[in-house]
């Protein structure tokens, strides 16, 4: 159990109002919410939407520490927020940031534990043992003396949070706290979340996936800085039209009854199987049977471009063993999804693949050259990388100067230059923005900015780390349509990923990795319908897998799958 610093106190925002110095359009406006005390609300829409923004004005940081114009009332109980300072607000108010990164300050995991408690005056035999109550909650325990900075994104995520529950403060406010975390952090921060409020803490969710609220207390979703809707999870989340309006990915099982003709909306893959197997509804074995054979083609695919050979990584100075051992082949024209959970090595094989890291024992080869001996601008010129965080990549003034910037340093002439940009620009759906500072843009757009500059380059491999972290349901899904599409021109793509329905709906090859090990390497079929596997690797199938097993016993990987394979009985005619 987590205690309580205090009991718990409502959370109310009256007609909040916030413009940024020299925007065109407020960020929010008369936006009010209020959640009661040990109440969970959940914050959703699309990016841009000002779920971020609002956040901040929970807490304080928005006006104190961010100029613009602001307009309302927070009250935390019964008292106002508005001439209390950000640290005495951040006692009472704790706010995990959508970048969490820029939360961590200390060299040492412990510490950066320690670090509020330490302001907040607490005792040291207190403090010790809260810091290992929060380390254990979030599954840090045995990193506890580790460099934040050589934590893998999720590991990174749950320090942050940890951090951020340690001085257990009355309200926390999440944005988007599970974008890094794999399938089972995810359910497990959920877990905690459920605890908090039988603690009796008050909490608000921000987050792009509409599973997030299925139980929550309060719904609030924001368009354009206003609300769009408030009220109970359900009503939204059972019309999968009106979320996609509203800039979120609808939960499968209410879209997939939708598109059967079905008037029911099940929340659900246990509640949607139930309803069709009393209904005798099944998976075509026949249809099931073509998806298999779809699955073993590999009749379309070229040579081997990269192969690992027994690589092993240790990261220096007493850093982590990441690679253990690793052996793999890519051959041209492969879509491979890297799954495994936080901290597996996903990463850090990738970063093997290109030559950002070179092996301790083992080699790697891309296209004929051993990493080891090849010259950066050689790998370049084959492998193009995308980073987990785009900004990590990102530094010109200009989308266009960005964009250049590959094949300039690559030799690429002027002429040449210009019409790799105007093509790329066309191709990630960004014409007219050449001149936009790259940093005012969305974090999807700054994605496909990064996407562009890869591609201006023109290699034959794309790795991309975690595709559609950070980003709205629909950029999500144009961004994974974008990888196939590049894919479906000759592309060999792989992407790591958390997002498990990305993996099943796009990918032809699912690669697993455990503890610096490749565990599995199967398609995306066999991965998500093998129980054990998915056991033993901290995998949670997408909500169409999970229903089609408890209906049938059959792994079905999308809506367009379940559309082709189910089958009703005939005296309820097509269903």
């Amino acid at each position: 159990m987590i205690p309580p610093g205090q009991d718990g106190a409502s959370l109310e925002a009256e007609a909040i109002s916030f413009t940024y110095p020299s925007a065109e359009r407020a960020a929010l406006h008369e936006v009010s919410l209020n959640l009661e005390p040990g109440q969970l609300g959940c914050l959703m829409g699309r990016t841009g939407a000002g779920k971020s923004t609002l956040s901040l004005c929970l807490n304080g940081i928005i006006p104190a520490m961010q100029a613009g114009e602001f307009k309302g009332i927070v009250r935390i109980g019964a008292d106002s927020i508005s001439a209390q300072p950000v640290h005495e607000i951040a006692r009472r108010v704790g706010l995990l940031f959508q970048d969490f990164e820029t939360q961590l300050l200390c060299s040492d995991v412990e510490s950066e534990v320690a670090f509020g408690l330490e302001n907040a005056q607490m005792p040291r035999e207190q403090m010790q043992q809260r810091v290992t109550e929060m380390l254990e909650l979030v599954g840090l325990n045995d990193l506890r003396g580790r460099d934040p900075a050589t934590l893998s994104g999720g590991q990174k995520q749950r320090l942050a949070l940890a951090a951020v529950l340690a001085p257990a403060p009355q309200v926390i406010i999440l944005d988007e706290p599970t974008t890094d975390l794999d399938p089972l952090g995810k359910r497990e921060l959920m877990e905690v979340c459920a605890q908090l409020r039988d603690d009796g803490i008050t909490m608000l969710m921000a987050d792009h996936e509409a599973g997030r609220a299925i139980g929550a207390d309060h719904l609030t979703v924001l368009d354009e800085g206003e609300v769009a809707f408030a009220g109970p999870g359900d009503e939204l989340l059972s019309d999968p039209d009106r979320l996609r309006e509203l800039g979120t990915r609808p939960l499968e099982m209410p879209a997939l009854f939708a598109a059967l003709g079905l008037a029911e909306r099940p929340l659900t893959p246990e509640r949607a199987a139930a309803i069709l197997s009393a209904r005798g509804w099944r998976v075509d074995e026949e249809a099931y049977a073509r998806l298999a054979d779809e699955d073993a083609r590999t009749d379309d695919l070229g040579h081997t471009l990269i192969s690992a050979d027994e690589v092993s990584y240790a990261y220096p100075e007493g850093g982590a063993q990441a690679l253990r051992g690793v052996s793999l082949r890519i051959r041209e024209g492969e879509f491979v999804a890297i799954l495994g959970e936080n901290g597996s090595g996903k990463t850090t094989l990738a970063k093997h693949l290109n030559g950002l890291l070179r092996p301790d024992a083992g080699q790697v080869t891309v296209c004929g050259m051993h990493t080891r001996g090849a010259r950066p601008r050689q790998l370049a010129h084959e492998v193009g990388y995308l980073f987990q965080n785009p900004d990590h990549q990102i530094f010109a003034g200009r989308v266009d100067e960005e964009i250049a910037f590959g094949p300039r340093n690559l030799g690429v002439s002027e002429a040449e230059l210009r019409s790799r940009v105007r093509q790329v620009l066309a191709l990630v759906n960004l014409e007219g923005y050449e001149g936009k500072d790259p940093f005012v843009l969305t974090k999807g757009e700054r994605q496909r900015v990064a996407l562009a500059s890869v591609l201006a380059a023109r290699p034959r491999i794309i790795v991309f780390d975690e595709p559609t972290t950070g980003l709205d349901g629909p950029e999500q899904e144009q961004m994974m349509r974008l990888l196939r599409g590049l894919n479906e021109a000759g592309q060999t793509i792989i992407f790591i990923t958390h997002c498990t329905w990305a993996a099943a709906e796009y990918a032809r090859r699912a690669i697993v990795m455990d503890e610096g090990r490749i565990v599995a390497d199967v398609t995306p079929r066999e991965l998500f319908g093998d129980a054990g596997l998915l056991a033993e690797t901290g995998q949670v199938p997408p909500a169409v897998a999970q229903f089609s097993q408890a209906l049938d016993g059959k792994a079905l990987l999308s809506i367009r799958e379940a559309l082709r394979c189910l089958r009703a009985p005939t005296a309820e005619g097509e269903g």
